[in-house]
């Protein structure tokens, strides 16, 4: 298919086909972007590589986890999982596609279902681990501020997780209905991106809002959660009068509350701000980012916020002291005593 006769399909008129040239910031710089990488390959591969296997692999044991255990099938717990598995499936259709787009001269070479596809579930995996990171701080202030209020049922939580799936996906619409697949056969190139023909104050419009319901809003209320739950655990006095180890053990408690406080916080601000920093450079003016190391960039933005799907696995479950336990568990070996021929033997069983 030509691309005039690709992009005749949504506009009638032939100005388009320029201006998606002057948006792609033109095709040489596009391809010579391409080749600038490629030196860069040796690097770039074994470090996604990486975020592939923790992210997936880390994730995929907390939910084995919440899932095999009955007595953390609770709230907390449930919204974890769906943290986990949003993860998971950014690992998935984030990292791999985003990988072989940028290294391949040729660009997007799966298809046009697949380009639109996964640029639908990409931004929705986002929107539900910042979502559910967020759902997860205010459920934690609840339990440790208000330990005496009714915490929200099971049934209320899948209604919950549902709700940050359904407004995940009518977030990501407007992006979806300004994505492409065109097809310069001539170059032997193609494209899948967003453009905004002819709408750069709604483009605008939309990016702003996007930082602010993603990153901006979502950091202050989990800063503002832990925040007083730190002021809280500080605060709070033990019943009667507690012993010299019950005030060490107390005191203990709280600094690893404190730490893992202090870590969530830090991970999702710092793995999130260089690609919301890019994508606003970029928003107000393209022209500002040089045409050569744009894609080098954009690449490893991008790779440090992916990085914080394999943060959480870490902060979420290895740091709290049941989620360990039951990790343990998994991965100990256990002792059986046999009786044979009147002696004792061991065998070992996984």
């Amino acid at each position: 298919m030509k691309p005039t006769e690709s992009w005749d399909l949504f506009f009638s008129n032939t100005t388009v086909y320029e201006i998606i040239l002057k948006n792609s910031s033109n095709l040489s710089s596009q391809i010579t972007g391409v080749q600038l990488i490629q030196s860069f390959k040796p690097l770039i591969i074994p470090c996604y590589t990486l975020v592939v296997l923790i992210g997936i692999f880390g994730n995929y044991l907390l939910l084995y986890v919440i899932c095999k255990t009955k007595k953390m099938h609770n709230v907390t717990n449930f919204f974890i999982g769906n943290l986990a598995f949003s993860d998971m499936l950014m690992c998935a259709t984030c990292v791999p596609f985003t990988l072989a787009y940028a290294f391949n001269p040729r660009g997007w070479i799966f298809g046009k279902f697949m380009c639109y596809f996964v640029f639908l579930i990409q931004p929705v995996t986002v929107y539900v681990s910042v979502f559910t990171l967020t759902a997860i701080a205010v459920d934690r202030y609840y339990a440790t501020v208000h330990p005496l209020k009714k915490r929200i049922s099971i049934s209320i939580c899948v209604y919950v997780l549902a709700g940050i799936w359904l407004l995940s996906c009518i977030l990501v619409t407007p992006a979806i209905t300004h994505t492409y697949h065109v097809e310069f056969q001539e170059e032997g190139f193609t494209i899948c991106e967003e453009f905004w023909m002819g709408k750069e104050k709604e483009h605008l419009a939309y990016a702003y809002s996007t930082l602010i319901i993603t990153y901006i809003l979502p950091l202050s209320a989990i800063s503002l959660s832990y925040i007083f739950i730190s002021v809280k655990l500080k605060n709070r006095v033990v019943p009667g009068h507690p012993t010299q180890s019950q005030t060490e053990s107390d005191r203990i408690r709280k600094r690893k509350i404190f730490r893992l406080i202090v870590l969530v916080v830090a991970a999702f601000g710092i793995c999130w701000l260089p690609i919301h920093v890019f994508n606003i450079i970029r928003d107000i003016d393209i022209n500002l980012i040089n045409k050569h190391y744009f894609l080098l960039i954009q690449l490893l933005c991008h790779w440090f916020a992916m990085s914080s799907s394999c943060c959480n696995p870490f902060l979420y479950a290895w740091l709290h002291d049941r989620f360990r336990g039951e990790l343990k568990k998994m991965f100990t070996f256990k002792q059986r005593i046999i009786p044979a021929n009147n002696c004792v033997a061991v065998s070992v069983m996984l």
